[in-house]
């Protein structure tokens, strides 16, 4: 059962981190287009940022499952989020050090992969039953 759980919640994290990637792809192919070069290649850096820290997070909030490890899951998920904050820090730092950032498509492909977790959460739910 732990098991089962445990790569279900992986399975679950895979998709949404797929999902989001093509909403990255997306936001970068328009702001190039519409906006330029420079653009596309800040909204990829914002949407990469999302990706990597998602990816983080998810790997380590579903190492472990079951009743019997409850105090490794809740300390794996307090782990996982603590490490994806300070991360997403680090890659807005590094990122906001090129010379020829554009921060509304950085931000914008950011905020946007991010909030798009919870819709693609509730799609997929319902497209699992």
């Amino acid at each position: 059962m732990a098991t089962s759980l445990t790569q279900e919640g992986r399975q679950l994290a895979r998709k949404v981190l797929f999902y989001q990637a093509l909403i990255v792809t997306l936001f970068t192919l328009l702001f190039t287009i519409f906006l330029g070069k420079y653009s596309g290649i800040s909204a990829l850096y914002g949407g990469v940022i999302c990706l990597v820290t998602g990816a983080v997070f998810a790997f380590l909030a579903f190492r472990f499952a079951g009743a019997s490890q409850n105090q490794l899951v809740v300390r794996s998920f307090n782990k996982g989020s603590k490490l994806k904050f300070i991360i997403t820090i680090v890659m807005f730092v590094m990122v906001y050090k090129w010379q020829n950032l554009q921060p509304l498509p950085l931000l914008v492909s950011y905020f946007v992969t991010l909030m798009a977790q919870w819709p693609i959460i509730i799609f997929l739910s319902r497209v699992d039953r």
